[in-house]
């Protein structure tokens, strides 16, 4: 695992502070340090409001696994816990 300070702007993406070469996705942990603009929380029941939250913040096609995918990724990281 490595640590790399970034700024995240809305209209121009990610930006790290240090040089990085990343050639393959690669799975990252974020965590915000400084307060955000509250999202309207979607109210128990509502499907339409879920699915369409869900909709506005899908992930990028190249990053979507399919159900094999996923599958052989579990069966990895438990047989890396033996």
């Amino acid at each position: 695992m490595q640590t790399i300070e970034a700024i995240y702007d809305p209209k121009r993406g990610l930006s790290f502070s240090e040089a990085v070469e990343i050639t393959e996705p690669v799975k990252v942990f974020i965590t915000i340090i400084e307060p955000c603009s509250p999202v309207k929380a979607v109210e128990k029941g509502v499907a339409h409001q879920l699915l369409a939250t869900l909709k506005a913040h899908s992930l990028p096609k190249s990053l979507r696994l399919s159900d094999a995918d996923i599958e052989t990724q579990i069966r990895e990281m438990s047989d890396s816990w033996d």
